[in-house]
């Protein structure tokens, strides 16, 4: 049985698009158990078998000062600590980034031989190739060890998620010449092309991401940040140009119904709440953070996620970072 906790709060819609959500995913998997951790006073929710529901209200009081947010009671670190004590197998919430990734560094560790823990999304390429982008947020200064490390665990994330034999790994760049970028990049990039384990292809330009180019991108947080929002940025503006310049005129309108097939077989692709969340790589148990504003795909295709990386026994093989 696997077991999965989502904490609810500081979630945008609420604990009744999470529990929509748990309940069409158990429905069809019957080898779940998902706990939802939040503010439940005054809902008509049920438990059952596969559903369970734990009741706190409590938010971090101030977000900023980690030392009073870890010791506080709230949902998110009693959620975190059900995972460290093996109650469950992952954890998912929609709360506070920062209080998120510190209660994790704190609680669940990280992983031996790890510097800094990172946020790591799937992105897909028009060519359905699978794309793991980090970080996108975690940490804004950077050492070139840390790309480094990144770069080991992305493959390891790859090869167990996605059965690749030898994921293609880039450092994002502002060009692919060996002498642009800043110093550190420059320096990862030694690092990661002397490891004989990694299979690296140099520097790309964030432009080829939709074009699933390579497996794994490498970037520090504050570009990696920069690099998601536009991704998903540009995803809606082309739906909304789309959608405008069809109902233009009949004759585009026709046009439109023919391609309307073709267009939702590329949208489905491109959508990213077919990802629905961002890994929290680095730290000892497995750990999912999902936008404050998901709804019920991006929750459901979080809580898959997680459910074939508990199968595929993804943190054991993560904690083996030194032997990649």
């Amino acid at each position: 049985m696997k077991k999965i906790i989502i904490d609810t709060n500081g979630l945008d819609n609420g604990p009744y698009v999470v529990y929509n959500s748990v309940l069409e995913f158990t429905k069809k998997f019957e080898d779940v158990r998902v706990t939802l951790i939040g503010d439940f006073n005054g809902l008509k929710l049920m438990e059952n078998s596969q559903i369970k529901l734990i009741q706190n209200s409590l938010v971090p009081s101030d977000p900023k000062n980690i030392r009073a947010m870890l010791k506080e009671k709230t949902s998110m670190n009693q959620a975190i600590m059900s995972v460290v004590n093996n109650e469950n197998d992952g954890v998912i919430s929609g709360g506070d980034s920062g209080s998120y990734i510190a209660s994790l560094i704190f609680k669940s560790k990280r992983i031996e031989g790890i510097l800094r823990p990172a946020f790591m999304p799937v992105a897909t390429g028009l060519n359905g190739r699978k794309v793991l982008l980090l970080d996108v947020g975690a940490n804004l200064e950077v050492k070139p060890e840390n790309l480094y490390e990144w770069a080991k665990l992305a493959t390891i994330f790859h090869k167990t998620i996605f059965s690749s034999k030898n994921p293609e790994v880039t450092l994002l760049n502002i060009g692919t010449e060996e002498y642009k970028g800043l110093e550190y990049v420059k320096l990862a990039a030694k690092l990661i092309e002397n490891d004989q384990r990694l299979n690296y292809i140099g520097f790309s330009e964030p432009r080829d991401i939709l074009r699933g180019m390579y497996d794994v991108a490498v970037i520090d947080g504050y570009g990696g940040n920069l690099v998601l929002k536009s991704y998903e940025g540009a995803i809606f503006t082309f739906k909304d140009a789309i959608k405008s310049t069809a109902l233009s005129s009949i004759r585009t309108k026709i046009g439109a119904l023919l391609m309307k097939p073709a267009f939702k077989k590329v949208m489905n692709v491109l959508d990213y709440r077919n990802v629905g969340a961002a890994w929290v790589i680095g730290v000892n148990n497995l750990a999912l953070k999902i936008h404050g504003s998901s709804d019920e795909k991006s929750i459901y295709s979080a809580l898959f996620q997680m459910y074939y990386a508990i199968e595929k026994e993804l943190d054991k093989k993560l904690r083996e970072f030194k032997n990649v």
